[in-house]
């Protein structure tokens, strides 16, 4: 149990740690412009320091430098690392800020700026949490290994090969995920995994150059080739047509569809949110939530050829880009589908389409029935005096397979931020009440799974 010195010292300083994390949050670290990134690392290194963790900044040749900082227990050897990322989303669009991205302000009682939640203050929290224990009791009750990248908002592409260069730094016994948030009725949300992915961009080339559209007659049409093309990869019923690529797709055990049931979800506000009539294929509430764990997509993220500006242009365009990511769930091998759907695309007449990966990640998930789980599970309702909703997995992606599948350690996503904080738009807040709970949940679950 934390100690009440604990949760006093974390609320007589919790505005000083907001002005931690404005602090962070001032300094840009826009990884998809490699803005402000060695700047950013060098300072969360300092911060690392200030909280009394031995550093090192770790690097590998055109990545964005990757911060380790590790400290002591005082009770136990077992081992949490927190991950999180110091790099932020792009700013933009700037008209709908209400104060700029980088120069965050407090406002009745909540942070504004870009990254104070997406990762920032999650990032913040976890070392506050660490000088917390250390004013207060001497050190956490289990060692801390803290991984903080800057690549996250990038795809995390060099992650992998800096945890395979140094993995005897990453040995842990359980990782706290980048995230963690309440949902709009103040219920925290103890998420456990996270969906695979693969990320490709389709190139076909028809013509040397663009053609006058009155050839049309005569000349092959990329398009209109693409179009065929992406008829083969899914049919009207939303299912992928890849040969195989179901094979390895599973059916939720019952106490996992129990516990999936008890996880509200408001299919009307959900649709009214994205402006949806209906779900897929007519789908129920019930249907959508197992769809958002357990269901494989494709889906079409852009496509681009010939003219798209006011007015006509009668062309016939050279060549099409089509983007699309491929979501995974647990037991899918990407390089096996990857493979699988070249072969298919080679069979059906397009092998001179290319294929760009820009990414490729397995799903990860840790069972709600292990003891980190529990403790993540059991802390949430000592602290907000509710039991938390368990979300099996995110339909979202990330490399948390890194972890637990590399070293088989448990992961929870739990932490400090709300699901209508903003996160990758203009706005982007972080409640200091969310911060101060979700700082004392982090603690607790650290408590139980020390014991």
């Amino acid at each position: 149990m934390v100690n009440p010195s604990f949760e006093k010292y974390v609320g007589d300083n919790l505005d000083r740690f907001a002005k931690e994390i404005i602090r962070l949050a001032s300094q840009p670290s826009v990884s998809a412009r490699n803005e402000g990134i060695e700047e950013c690392a060098a300072l969360v290194e300092k911060m690392l320091k200030e909280i009394g963790a031995s550093t090192k900044v770790l690097r590998i040749g055109g990545a964005a430098p990757l911060v380790y900082g590790e400290i002591k227990g005082r009770r136990t050897d077992r081992t949490i690392m927190f991950y999180n990322h110091y790099d932020v989303q792009p700013e933009e669009p700037l008209e709908l800020w209400k104060s700029p991205p980088f120069k965050p302000e407090v406002r009745d009682g909540v942070i504004y700026g870009r990254g104070v939640s997406d990762d920032k203050g999650e990032l913040v929290s976890r070392l506050k949490i660490v000088e917390a224990y250390t004013k207060t009791a001497g050190g956490p009750p289990c060692n801390v290994k803290f991984c903080f990248e800057g690549e996250e908002e990038s795809g995390s592409v060099h992650l992998e090969e800096y945890v395979a260069k140094y993995s005897d730094l990453f040995k842990a016994d359980a990782v706290v995920w980048e995230y963690g948030t309440v949902d709009t009725n103040g219920t925290p949300k103890v998420t456990l995994g996270v969906k695979g992915m693969i990320y490709v961009e389709f190139v076909l080339k028809s013509l040397s150059q663009d053609a006058h559209s009155s050839y049309a007659a005569v000349l092959p049409s990329a398009p209109w080739r693409m179009v065929r093309l992406l008829n083969l990869l899914k049919d009207e019923n939303e299912r992928v047509l890849v040969p195989g690529w179901y094979d390895r797709v599973t059916s939720m055990a019952e106490d996992e569809l129990e516990v999936m049931q008890d996880m509200p979800f408001d299919g009307a506000e959900f649709r009214k949110t994205f402006g949806a009539d209906r779900f897929l294929g007519g789908m129920g509430d019930d249907q959508a939530k197992k769809a958002l764990i357990q269901r494989p997509t494709g889906n079409i993220a852009g496509i681009w050829a010939g003219y798209t500006g006011p007015g006509g242009k009668t062309v016939l365009p050279m060549e099409i880009h089509v983007k699309m990511d491929f979501r995974l769930v647990p037991e899918q091998d990407p390089q096996e589908l990857w493979d699988s759907m070249r072969k298919y695309l080679d069979d059906k007449g397009f092998a001179d389409v290319e294929m760009r990966l820009e990414s490729m990640e397995p799903a990860a998930r840790t069972s709600y029935k292990h003891p980190f789980a529990q403790a993540a599970i059991k802390a949430a309702e000592k602290v907000y005096g509710k039991k938390p909703v368990v979300e099996l997995s995110s339909p979202g992606t990330g490399p948390l397979y890194l972890f637990t599948r590399r070293y088989n350690m448990p992961s929870t996503d739990i932490g400090v931020s709300a699901e209508d904080g903003g996160i990758h738009a203009p706005n982007e807040n972080l409640k200091l009440e969310n911060l101060r709970k979700g700082m004392l949940w982090i603690a607790e679950t650290m408590e139980l799974f020390s014991a």
